[in-house]
C-alpha cells in the first residue's frame, strides 16, 4: 500500500473512491491548507495508483478496504484519526468507524447514497453496471458525471481513464456479498460527521434524511454542483472542513 504523509498535528486519513489515487487531495488543493494544522495520511487504496492490484471478487469486499484503513494506521502507530471518504470510500469510512469506534474520531462524508433495495434489484443493478463498464469502460461513468454537472474537467477524465477498470467491476460483484447497505452504514454511524454534498448528484435530499437519523451529523449542500465538482471545489468546501475538524479536535 503506497502512502505519504504531509504536515503535523491531529491525524487526518484521507480516502477516496473509484477511479481515484491520492494525488487527487493535491490537485484538488486540499493538502496544503490542511497540512499547516493535520498530519494527513494520504494513500492509493487498493486497485489505484501504485498500491497493489489484486484480481479477486473477496479482494474488493468493503471489510477488506477497512483492514486497509486499520493496517495502515498501526502501521504509523496512529490510535487515533478523524476519517475523510469521498465517493464509494464514504461507505468505507462508516465502516471503518463502525469496527474501530474508538479510532475514528470524527468523520467527512462526500457523495450521496441511494435507499436500500433487495437481493433481486441489487444484482440486476450490479450486472448493468457491470455490462455498461464492459462496454464503454470508465467513460460509461465519465459521461454519466457529465451529464449529471455539465462539465468535468479533462484532467479529472484522464485521472480515472488512467486508472484500471477491472477493480470497479470486481468492487460491483463484491458489494453482493455485503451484510449491510449503504444507507445503513451511513445512518448508523455515531462519530460526529459531515456531509458534503452536491445538489445535483442528490436531487431527491435523500442525504438531508440521513443525516435527521444520524447520531450527530452536519449536512453542507453546494448548489449547482454534482459529484465531481463539488469535490473539486475545494475553495467552497475547506471553511466547512476546517471548521468541523476544529470542533471535534
Amino acid at each position: 500500500m503506497h502512502y505519504e504523509l504531509e504536515g503535523e498535528g491531529p491525524a487526518l486519513l484521507l480516502h477516496l473512491g473509484a477511479g481515484c489515487d491520492s494525488g487527487l487531495w493535491h490537485a484538488a488543493g486540499y493538502v496544503e491548507p490542511l497540512a499547516r494544522k493535520y498530519r494527513c495520511i494520504l494513500f492509493d487504496h487498493r486497485g489505484h495508483g501504485t498500491s497493489d492490484n489484486p484480481r479477486e471478487v473477496a479482494a474488493y469486499h468493503v471489510d477488506r478496504f477497512v483492514d486497509d484503513v486499520g493496517a495502515l494506521l498501526d502501521h504509523l502507530g496512529i490510535e487515533s484519526t478523524h476519517l475523510w471518504g469521498w465517493s464509494n470510500a464514504m461507505l468505507v469510512a462508516c465502516a471503518a468507524a463502525a469496527r474501530f469506534p474508538q479510532r475514528i474520531r470524527s468523520l467527512i462524508l462526500g457523495g450521496a447514497v441511494g435507499r436500500p433495495v433487495d437481493a433481486e434489484a441489487l444484482k440486476e443493478a450490479a450486472e448493468q453496471r457491470i455490462g455498461h463498464l464492459r462496454a464503454e469502460g470508465w467513460d460509461w461513468m465519465i459521461n454519466g458525471f457529465v451529464e449529471e454537472e455539465g462539465e468535468c474537467p479533462d484532467w479529472m477524465k484522464d485521472r480515472i481513464r488512467a486508472t484500471d477498470l477491472e477493480q470497479l467491476i470486481l468492487w460491483q460483484r463484491a458489494r453482493l456479498d455485503w451484510k449491510v447497505t449503504p444507507w445503513d452504514l451511513v445512518v448508523n454511524a455515531q462519530q460526529p460527521s459531515l456531509l458534503l454534498v452536491g445538489d445535483l448528484e442528490d436531487p431527491e435530499h435523500l442525504m438531508t434524511e440521513v443525516a435527521a437519523q444520524m447520531h450527530d451529523a452536519t449536512e453542507v449542500r453546494f448548489q449547482g454542483l454534482g459529484h465531481i465538482n463539488a469535490f473539486l471545489a475545494s475553495e467552497r468546501a475547506l471553511p466547512f472542513v476546517e471548521g468541523f475538524l476544529v470542533r471535534h479536535t
